[in-house]
């Protein structure tokens, strides 16, 4: 009778605790952000991968670029996409994302086939933007325990953005100074 009583009262416990199970309401909410990439032109045959890139900081020099300051870089996006939907939640090579204020959020390219952070690897298709604003690189707020949906990007590969110090442009300057020719600006 003991065993029946003490059978009885573990059922209770476990069905009234249970009652929702593994609900998705009762799941962490996860910090982060997701959207999809509208990829218009020619993709460059020459390059090997394509990510979404994010950092905290401005890129206002070549130093900027370093692993303090990338916060994510998402899976490879596979090549001759036309639409692709990303999350931070999905697969990452680097996910650090907190609630905060990010500066530059944008797709890269590299020729290579590793990653590298070198900033003259990387070419920028495509940049964060909102309001139809292209003038500057649009901010990224996350909210304390938010996900932020609809960060979308569009990459014109026939208008490629401005890219940020140290690359291309940079490139070609030390090339040319290097040459004692005229310096490209």
């Amino acid at each position: 009778m003991r065993a029946f009583v003490k059978i009885i009262i573990i059922s209770l416990i476990i069905f009234i605790s249970c009652d929702k199970g593994l609900s998705p309401n009762l799941a962490e909410l996860k910090v982060g952000f997701g959207g999809t990439i509208t990829f218009i032109g020619n993709w460059n045959t020459e390059a090997n991968q394509t990510h979404v890139v994010l950092f905290k900081d401005p890129l206002l020099s070549v130093e900027d670029f370093n692993v303090f300051n990338l916060k994510f870089v998402s899976d490879t996006i596979p090549t001759g996409s036309q639409i692709h939907n990303y999350s931070t939640n999905d697969n990452s090579l680097i996910a650090n994302i907190e609630p905060g204020e990010y500066s530059y959020l944008a797709v890269a390219q590299s020729k290579l086939n590793y990653l590298t952070l070198n900033r003259e690897d990387w070419f920028i298709v495509g940049v964060y933007y909102i309001n139809n604003d292209f003038s500057n690189p649009a901010k990224l707020i996350i909210p304390e325990a938010s996900y932020v949906e609809n960060v979308n990007i569009i990459c014109d590969f026939n208008n490629p953005p401005p890219q940020p110090p140290g690359g291309l442009n940079n490139l070609l300057k030390i090339y040319f100074e290097s040459q004692n020719n005229k310096v490209i600006k």
